[in-house]
């Protein structure tokens, strides 16, 4: 089934709202992209824990959260579960979320996986060992979030 374009739009803004209403929750605010200087979102090419490489462009047409995140922090820990929340709920009407990790090994995300009862196939959890794609996304401090519309435009930071 393809979606029509005010469907899209719907979708888009939709995923914005929740994204919104998860962030006021946990006293964060939205930015522009152009705050951080991003227009489109960069490369993000990174293994999963199976140790598959997981490729950002191959998401073209659809929306995606990327959130980058630490199991030692806590308000990482805290909206963890609204971000699985978001991928069940929206997932089969495009919508991805990738947890990009940083510089932790998959010992200490499966650790912290299984210590808060979620499954490992939960969400999609990337592996940013060196924090490479944590810098070349402007991200400042974690948690980070940036919403990419369909067009790999970046939408909010």
């Amino acid at each position: 089934m393809r979606l029509q374009k005010p469907a899209i739009d719907y979708l888009l803004a939709l995923a914005f709202l929740l994204l919104t209403v998860f962030a006021v929750n946990a006293n964060v605010q939205w930015r522009p992209a152009s705050q951080v200087g991003l227009t489109q979102a960069p490369p993000l090419v990174l293994n999963n824990l199976s140790g598959k490489p997981i490729d950002i462009s191959n998401f073209k047409n659809k929306v995606v959260v990327v959130n980058f995140w630490a199991s030692w922090c806590e308000p990482c820990r805290k909206e963890f579960g609204e971000l699985i929340e978001l991928q069940e709920k929206y997932g089969s009407k495009g919508l991805v979320v990738l947890a990009v990790n940083l510089a932790e090994m998959k010992p200490r995300i499966l650790q912290f996986l299984r210590g808060n009862g979620i499954p490992e196939n939960s969400i999609e959890i990337l592996m940013d060992r060196n924090s490479t794609i944590y810098k070349s996304w402007k991200a400042r401090g974690i948690p980070t979030t940036f919403l990419i519309g369909k067009t790999g435009k970046v939408e909010g930071v």
